[in-house]
C-alpha cells in the first residue's frame, strides 16, 4: 500500500516539475474525490515521554546507562541514543561533539581512520553499534535551536548528507561483500545467518523521514531569505527519494508539508507579490492533500489549515485574501460539520483532526481588518483630494467641522467599516463558541487585540469616531476581566493610543497622555501593598514612542513635550527608551525648526543634534543606534532653515563630520549638497571661499562630485544673487580653468561612487562659460 501510495505521488512529483510545491495550477478537488483512509502516520500521535533523564555529557565516551521510556520500556544501554530525550536539553554543538566523537571511537574499533567521506562500517555485530539514530539526535538538536542558532539549517543539511553517505557506504560494502544488490529479491531468497546480521545493520544505517522533517524544520524556523527555496528543496527530495528507495521509510508524512507551510507562510521579506504567490502555493499544498491522489498519510490537520491561513495574512496589500480566508474557515467547519454526523466512525477519520480554533478566527479577523484598512486608506486619498478641489474652488463643504475634518456619509462603504464590523461579528461568534463549551475556541486577548489593531489602522483626521469605539471596546475588556481571559495587555492600549494620535483632533495627544498616566498610575505601588493590586499592564517603549507621535501630528506641534517624555523613559525603572524613541525626538526638534516655534533659529537644530550625539554614544555600550537618515534630516534642515547663524554650519559640520569618522555609515552626495548649502548661506568672502575650496576638495577625494553638488556651488546662495563675474570666478576657484582645446571635463574620479546619471558635466556650468 505504501508503495503504491508513493507511486502515485511520484507521478504527480514528475507531473508538475519534481514536486507538488512547484505546481502553480490545481484544481480544488470536490468532495466526492476523498478517497476513504485510516491515519498511517504515528508521528501525528506521538507523545514525549513523561520521564525526563538528563544525559551527562562526555566528549570522549558514551557512559551504558540505563534510560526508560513512557512505558517504562528498557532502551539499550549500549545505544542510550535510542531514548528521544537523549541529550535533548544540551545545546546542539555538544551534541555534535558527542556524535564526532562516537564515530571516531568507533572507526578506531574496526581499525580504520574515520572522515566523513569514510566513515566507519562493520558487520561485526558485536563491535559494530552504530544506527541512523545518532544523526537524527544532531538534526534534532540543530532543529530546536534554529531560531537562535546562526548557521543550524546549514549544519542539519551537513549532517544529513552525512547520514545518507553512511548509509551508501553500507550499501556498497554489502554488495561488494556478498556478490548480491541490497534489498533485491536475490538477497532475500539467498540470505544467511551471516548475511542477514549484515543486512539488519545496513537497514539500520538508512536515514528516514524524519531525517528530511528535521531539515525542513530548521529552514522554517530560521529568518534567512533562502529558508523558503532550501525547505522547497528538501521536501522535493524527500518525495523524489520516495520513488527510488524504500517509500516505507521515505514517504513525506503530514509533518513533512505542515514545515513546509510553516517556512511558506511566515512572511519573510517586503515583496507583496512574493507574498501572495507564496500564500496561493501553500493552497495548493492544502488541495493536494485532500485530493484522492494523495496518500493518505498526509492529510491536513487543522494547523495545516492555519498555515494557509497565515500565508495569506501575510498579503498586507491584498483586498481579496479576506474572501479566500473565509472560504477556508468554511471548509474547515463543513469537514468538522462532517466528522460530527459521522460519529466519528467514518473511515475518514481524518476529519475529526480538522477543528477551527481560537488561532484560525482570529486570523480571519485579521483578513477582515487587513481589507479594511486597505479600503480606508483608499478612502481617505479620495476625500482628501477632493476637499482639496473644493478649497480651491471656494466650495468647501459646509458639513467640514471646525477642526478641519469633514463629516462621514453613512451611506460610504469605502471606508472600512463594514469589513470592521464583520471582524467585529467574528469575534462574538468565538465568544459564542465558547459559550457553548467548544474547547478549541476561546474569546481571548488575543481576538480584542485584533479588533482593536483593527481601529487602530481605521483611525485617520476624516473618522474622529474611531478613538471613541476603540476606548469603549478598552473599557469592556477591562470590565469583563473577572470572568474572562480578555484583561488587555500592553497591545491593547497601545492600539487605542495610537488610534488617538492618528486622528489629529485638538485633544488628540492628550487623551493619548491620558491612557499613558493610567498605565502608569495604576501600576504605581499604594500604601499598605508591597505588590501591584492592578493587572492593567505597564507602559513600554511603543507607549511611549506612540504619545510621543501623538505631539508631533499635531498642526502645532510640541516638540519640548516630545523631549519631556524621552526623559521620563529615562528616570522609569519598568522602561527604557529605543532607537525609535530618539528618532522620533530628533524629528519633533527639526519640525519644529522649520516651524520656527521656538522664535530662536537654529536652535532646534542644536537640540536635535545633542540628542543624535547622545544616542551615538549609547551605541558605543551597545543598547541603541541611530539610523543613517538622521544625520542627513539634521542637515538637510539646517539648509531649509530661514537662520544664517554660525550655529547652524557648526552643527551641520559636526553633524556630517561624526557620520564620517564616528557612526558605522559612509556620507553620500547629498550630505555634501546640504553641507555646501549652509556654507555659502552663513559664510561670507574669504571664509567662505575657504570653506568651498575645502570641500569641494574632501568631495572630489571621497568621489561624490555629483550635479547637483556642481549647480548649486554655480548658483550660489539661495538669498542672494549672484553676479555674472561672482560666478565664473567660484567656478575658476572651485574646479579650474576651461581648457579651449576639449572644453571643461571634470576628473572621473571625482565621481566614482555617483550614479552616472548624476555625475557632473559641462552642461551643468553652460551659463557660466
Amino acid at each position: 500500500m505504501a508503495s503504491s501510495s508513493c507511486s502515485r505521488l511520484g507521478t504527480i512529483v514528475r507531473r508538475s516539475s519534481c514536486s507538488i510545491i512547484g505546481r502553480r495550477k490545481h484544481s480544488p478537488p470536490s468532495s466526492s474525490l476523498l478517497i476513504q483512509c485510516r491515519r498511517q502516520s504515528a508521528i501525528l500521535n506521538r507523545r514525549p515521554p513523561p520521564h525526563h533523564h538528563h544525559y551527562d555529557y562526555a566528549s570522549t565516551q558514551i557512559r551504558s546507562i540505563l534510560l526508560f521510556g513512557d512505558n517504562g520500556e528498557q532502551f539499550d544501554k549500549q545505544r542510550p541514543w535510542h531514548n528521544p530525550n537523549f541529550m535533548k536539553d544540551d545545546p546542539p554543538d555538544q551534541v555534535e561533539a558527542w556524535l564526532i566523537s562516537l564515530l571516531k571511537s568507533a572507526s578506531n574499533d574496526i581499525h580504520t581512520e574515520y572522515s566523513p567521506n569514510n566513515p566507519p562500517v562493520s558487520f561485526d555485530g558485536t563491535k559494530f553499534m552504530l544506527d541512523s539514530r545518532i544523526y537524527l539526535r544532531v538534526l534534532e538538536a540543530y532543529a530546536r535551536a534554529a531560531k537562535h542558532y546562526s548557521g543550524a539549517p546549514q549544519k542539519a543539511e551537513y549532517w544529513v548528507n552525512n547520514s545518507i553517505r553512511h548509509y551508501e557506504n553500507a550499501r556498497s560494502l554489502f554488495e561488494s561483500k556478498y556478490r548480491t544488490k541490497f534489498g533485491s529479491e536475490l538477497m532475500q531468497s539467498n540470505q544467511t545467518q551471516q548475511s542477514a546480521a549484515a543486512a539488519a545493520i545496513v537497514h539500520g544505517l538508512q536515514p528516514d523521514v524524519e531525517f528530511y522533517n528535521a531539515v525542513i524544520e530548521c529552514w522554517a524556523n530560521s529568518k534567512e531569505q533562502i529558508s523558503i527555496p532550501r525547505s522547497a528543496t528538501w521536501l522535493s527530495k524527500l518525495e523524489a527519494d520516495c520513488s527510488t528507495n524504500n517509500p516505507l521509510l521515505l514517504q513525506p508524512n503530514a509533518r513533512s508539508y505542515d514545515l513546509y507551510l510553516n517556512s511558506v507562510s511566515r512572511g519573510i521579506g517586503k515583496n507583496s507579490k512574493l507574498h501572495l504567490e507564496r500564500a496561493e502555493e501553500a493552497e495548493r499544498i492544502l488541495q493536494f492533500r485532500l485530493s484522492s491522489d494523495a496518500p493518505t498519510s498526509i492529510r491536513p490537520t487543522t494547523e495545516s489549515y492555519n498555515y494557509v491561513l497565515r500565508a495569506y495574512t501575510r498579503c498586507r496589500k491584498e483586498r481579496s485574501i479576506a474572501g479566500k480566508v473565509m472560504t477556508l474557515v468554511r471548509e474547515m467547519e463543513q469537514i468538522q460539520k462532517e466528522a460530527v454526523m459521522n460519529g466519528g466512525h467514518d473511515v475518514d477519520d481524518w476529519k475529526i483532526n480538522v477543528v477551527p480554533n481560537t488561532k484560525t478566527y482570529t486570523m480571519a479577523m485579521d483578513a477582515w481588518i487587513i481589507k479594511a484598512g486597505i479600503k480606508s486608506a483608499a478612502w481617505r486619498s479620495g476625500k482628501i483630494a477632493r476637499n482639496n478641489k473644493l478649497k480651491q474652488k471656494g466650495l468647501m463643504q459646509q458639513s467640514e467641522s471646525d477642526d478641519g475634518s469633514s463629516s462621514t456619509s453613512k451611506d460610504d462603504d469605502d471606508d472600512g467599516t463594514k469589513e470592521l464590523e464583520f471582524a467585529k461579528s467574528i469575534l462574538q461568534y468565538i465568544t459564542a463558541l465558547e459559550a457553548v463549551g467548544q474547547a478549541d475556541v476561546r474569546a481571548s486577548v488575543v481576538g480584542y487585540n485584533t479588533l482593536l489593531t483593527g481601529y487602530a489602522r481605521l483611525a485617520n483626521e476624516l473618522r474622529p469616531d474611531i478613538p471613541l469605539i476603540a476606548e469603549q471596546l478598552l473599557n469592556e475588556m477591562i470590565d469583563a476581566s473577572e470572568d474572562r481571559n480578555t484583561y488587555p495587555d500592553v497591545t491593547s492600549f497601545n492600539a487605542v493610543i495610537k488610534a488617538w494620535g492618528k486622528a489629529k483632533k485638538l485633544n488628540s495627544a492628550a487623551r493619548c497622555e491620558y491612557w499613558l498616566h493610567k498605565m502608569i498610575n495604576e501600576n504605581r505601588p499604594r500604601e499598605g501593598y508591597t505588590q501591584q493590586t492592578t493587572p492593567i499592564a505597564q507602559p513600554d517603549a511603543s507607549t511611549y514612542n506612540l504619545v510621543m507621535d501623538a505631539w508631533m501630528n499635531m498642526d502645532n506641534p510640541d516638540a519640548a513635550r516630545v523631549q519631556d517624555l524621552l526623559l521620563e523613559m529615562k528616570a522609569s525603572d519598568t522602561v527604557s527608551p529605543n532607537s525609535e524613541s530618539y528618532s522620533k525626538v530628533i524629528r519633533a526638534w527639526l519640525k519644529d525648526e522649520l516651524l520656527n516655534q521656538l522664535g530662536v533659529q537654529g536652535s532646534s537644530v542644536e537640540r536635535a543634534w545633542a540628542n543624535l550625539d547622545e544616542l551615538m554614544s549609547l551605541e558605543a555600550q551597545g543598547d541603541v543606534g541611530p539610523a543613517p537618515e538622521l544625520f542627513t534630516s539634521i542637515l538637510k534642515t539646517a539648509a531649509r532653515s530661514e537662520g544664517r547663524g554660525e550655529n547652524l554650519l557648526a552643527v551641520a559640520q559636526e553633524s556630517f563630520w561624526a557620520k564620517r569618522n564616528r557612526s558605522r555609515f559612509n556620507v553620500d552626495q547629498i550630505d555634501f549638497v546640504f553641507l555646501l548649502e549652509i556654507g555659502m548661506k552663513v559664510l561670507v568672502g574669504e571664509e567662505r571661499d575657504n570653506f568651498m575650496v575645502d570641500l569641494i576638495r574632501q568631495c572630489s577625494k571621497d568621489g561624490f562630485v555629483s550635479k547637483r553638488f556642481v549647480r548649486e556651488a554655480v548658483r550660489g546662495p539661495v538669498h542672494e544673487e549672484w553676479p555674472e563675474e561672482e560666478r565664473v570666478r567660484i567656478v575658476q576657484l572651485l574646479f579650474g580653468e576651461e581648457d579651449e582645446a576639449v572644453g571643461f571635463s571634470f576628473p572621473s574620479s571625482w565621481s566614482r561612487n555617483v550614479h552616472k546619471h548624476d555625475q557632473p558635466s559641462a552642461k551643468d556650468l553652460m551659463h557660466v562659460y
